[in-house]
C-alpha cells in the first residue's frame, strides 16, 4: 500500500516536472516577450523593495523590524508566489473552466484532475519574481549555507499555500457561479498583506491573516524561522500547509460532484 502510494507520488512529480519544462519552453518561443515580462516584474519588485529599504535607512529600527527583515519578507513572498504561478499557473483559471465546461478535457485523463488542471499553464512573469527573490536574499541578507537550505524549504511551502488558496477561491465557482473576479481580488489582497510587516496589524485583523487570508504563514512565520529556527514553529507551518491543501482538494472534489459537463472535447499532454 505504502509502495503504491509512493509510486503514485513519484509519477505525479514527474508529470509536474514535464509540464513545467514544456510550459517554460513554450513561453520561450516568444523570447522577446518573455524577457520583457521578466524584466518588468523584476523592476516592479525591486522598486517596492527599494522603497522599504530606503525607509529603514531613515528609521533603522521600527517596532523591532530592520531593513534585512523586509528583504527576507519580500524574498520569501516573491519567490513562493513565483514558484506557484510558474508551476501551477493554471490554478487561477479553474473558475473559468468550471463556467465554460472546460474541465471536460482534464476529467478524461488518467491523472488526478486537479493537478493536471493546475500545471497546464504557466505565467512567464513568475521568473522575474524568482530571480528578484533569490538576488535580494543573497545580496542583502548574505545567508550561510544552512539558511539558504531553509530558505528553499520555506519558499516551497509558501508556494503550496499560494496555490492551495487560489484553488480554494476558484473552486467556489462550483457552488456560486463565476467567482473569477472575487478570486483575483482576494488573491491580490493576500499578496499585498504578505509583503507588509505583520506587527502593524493587531487584534481581529491579525487573526484573519492567519486564517481566512493566510498572509501570516507566507510572511511572518518564515521570517521568524529564518531569524531563530524552531522545530515547533516549522511544524506549525507544515501543518498549516497541509490544512490548506486538504481544504483545497476537498472543496474541489466536492465541486466536481456538482459539475455539469460542457460536452467539450479536448486533448492535453
Amino acid at each position: 500500500m505504502a509502495m503504491t502510494w509512493l509510486k503514485r507520488c513519484f509519477s505525479e512529480v514527474r508529470l509536474i516536472h514535464a509540464y513545467t519544462i514544456a510550459n517554460t519552453q513554450a513561453a520561450l518561443e516568444y523570447r522577446s516577450s518573455f524577457i520583457v515580462q521578466v524584466v518588468a516584474m523584476l523592476a516592479n519588485d525591486s522598486l517596492w523593495l527599494f522603497f522599504w529599504w530606503n525607509y529603514f535607512q531613515q528609521f533603522p529600527l521600527v517596532n523591532g523590524w530592520q531593513g534585512s527583515d523586509i528583504a527576507i519578507l519580500w524574498a520569501v513572498s516573491a519567490c513562493g508566489f513565483g514558484i506557484s504561478v510558474a508551476i501551477f499557473g493554471n490554478a487561477r483559471q479553474i473558475s473559468a473552466l468550471v463556467m465554460n465546461g472546460g474541465l471536460d478535457a482534464y476529467l478524461g485523463m488518467p491523472r488526478y484532475a486537479l493537478i493536471h488542471v493546475c500545471i497546464a499553464a504557466t505565467d512567464p512573469t513568475a521568473w522575474g519574481d524568482i530571480i528578484f527573490a533569490i538576488g535580494a536574499y543573497l545580496l542583502l541578507v548574505r545567508p550561510d549555507i544552512g539558511h539558504i537550505g531553509l530558505f528553499i524549504l520555506l519558499v516551497l511551502l509558501v508556494s503550496l499555500i499560494y496555490t492551495a488558496f487560489m484553488v480554494l477561491l476558484n473552486s467556489l465557482a462550483f457552488f456560486f457561479g463565476n467567482t473569477e473576479g472575487m478570486a483575483q481580488q482576494l488573491f491580490g489582497a493576500l499578496i499585498s498583506f504578505s509583503t507588509y510587516p505583520m506587527d502593524i496589524f493587531n487584534g481581529f485583523v491579525r487573526v484573519l491573516l492567519f486564517t481566512v487570508l493566510p498572509a501570516g504563514f507566507i510572511s511572518f512565520v518564515p521570517l521568524q524561522l529564518l531569524r531563530h529556527f524552531s522545530w515547533s514553529l516549522l511544524g506549525i507551518l507544515i501543518s498549516a500547509v497541509a490544512i490548506f491543501i486538504l481544504a483545497a482538494t476537498g472543496l474541489f472534489e466536492a465541486g466536481l460532484r456538482r459539475y455539469e459537463s460542457g460536452n467539450l472535447m479536448g486533448s492535453q499532454m
